[in-house]
């Protein structure tokens, strides 16, 4: 049975139907496309760093694009590990040293690759960060390595873990401090826009550049500002 659309004729300006893809397909799927498919499928969201130190000192730092905004009062964001196959150093130093850095970073290809670079395993005891050339020094007020070139870095202590039914776990910080690149502002109502230049990441490979596309007020019911949108 043909389990992609465009094989049957449509007469002209018909919709074409939609694909439906079942478990029936996807179990026969090989694992890493699978994984390329699901993580994908979602489409480009935030990217960055999760860094901390190891008891010796060394400077650590995964790839994640599985975040979540907790709470805004107190600040608190959360972080998904995938079920582990290899015990994951960066969770095991954020639950040893009970505080840990998350960095948004921006730039091209180079930079790109600097980041995406990131998520190679590499041996106990290699820095992450110096060996893909990244500079970083320490946070202030906790133990945990900040990426200097950063557009946004949060110190963040450990809080809690909730392990899910699928062996995942998440990960819940408090934010200690935020660190800002003189080239970010902050507008009169708080907001922080990122510049054009700002990595988001789709599936488990590809990076792209973040866009704003326009900026609304905050939405209320029955008034004129919402009313229904016309197109030109």
């Amino acid at each position: 049975m043909d389990q992609w659309p465009g094989s049957r004729s449509r007469r002209r300006h018909e919709q074409p139907p939609p694909l439906v893809i079942t478990e029936a397909v996807w179990t026969q799927w090989a694992p890493r496309y699978r994984a390329q498919f699901f993580n994908s499928l979602s489409g480009p969201r935030q990217v960055g760093l999760l860094t901390s130190f190891s008891p010796e000192g060394v400077a650590n730092a995964a790839v994640f694009s599985q975040t979540l905004h907790v709470s805004a009062n107190p600040p608190q964001l959360g972080f998904l590990f995938r079920p582990l196959t290899d015990e994951h150093q960066g969770l095991r130093y954020c639950r040893d040293q009970k505080a840990f850095g998350f960095h948004l970073l921006g730039g091209q290809p180079l930079e790109a690759r600097q980041l995406h670079q990131c998520s190679a395993k590499y041996p106990e005891g290699q820095s992450e960060l110096d060996s893909v050339g990244l500079p970083w020094q320490s946070f202030e007020r906790i133990h945990a390595p900040r990426i200097t070139s950063a557009l946004v870095s949060y110190g963040l202590q450990l809080d809690e873990e909730h392990l899910l039914a699928n062996g995942s776990v998440l990960m819940v910080g408090s934010v200690v401090e935020v660190h800002l690149a003189p080239s970010m502002t902050i507008e009169e109502n708080g907001f922080v826009p990122m510049p054009e230049d700002h990595f988001t990441a789709q599936g488990l490979d590809t990076y792209l550049h973040s866009r704003t596309v326009i900026q609304l007020p905050y939405a209320e019911v029955n008034t004129e500002r919402n009313a229904p949108l016309q197109k030109p």
